[in-house]
């Protein structure tokens, strides 16, 4: 395969993947925490909806780590982290309160590589 093959295969593929056409598997691995306090009542609908997105896509960890627990609170400190739910997504704050479910999954498709 010469050259310039090699250049329109390229070019083909990407031009599928943008219409949609074709979707490439991630070769990472996501990490959603929820960052969560007890008596929080938006805290479990911010979690349920990390868990619906690990189940929805199998590279994507979901892990909740509550302020009352020794590892919640050293993360909140390392993050300055000061309301509950906060949402991190590959150890980077992405949302304070509980997002909207379309955002929410689209930052995720965003952080696995999919559009």
């Amino acid at each position: 395969m010469d050259e310039l093959e090699m250049i329109r295969r390229k070019k083909m593929l990407e031009l599928m993947k943008r219409a949609g056409m074709i979707e490439v598997k991630p070769k990472r691995k996501v990490v959603i925490e929820v960052i969560t306090s007890p008596g929080c009542p938006y805290c479990p609908i911010a979690w349920a909806m990390a868990q619906e997105l690990g189940k929805k896509y199998e590279e994507v960890v979901a892990r909740e780590l509550s302020v009352a627990t020794p590892e919640g609170q050293r993360k909140a400190m390392e993050h300055n982290i000061m309301g509950t739910p906060t949402i991190l997504i590959d150890n980077g704050v992405e949302f304070i309160g509980v997002p909207n479910f379309g955002e929410f999954e689209r930052k995720v498709r965003e952080k696995l590589g999919l559009k």
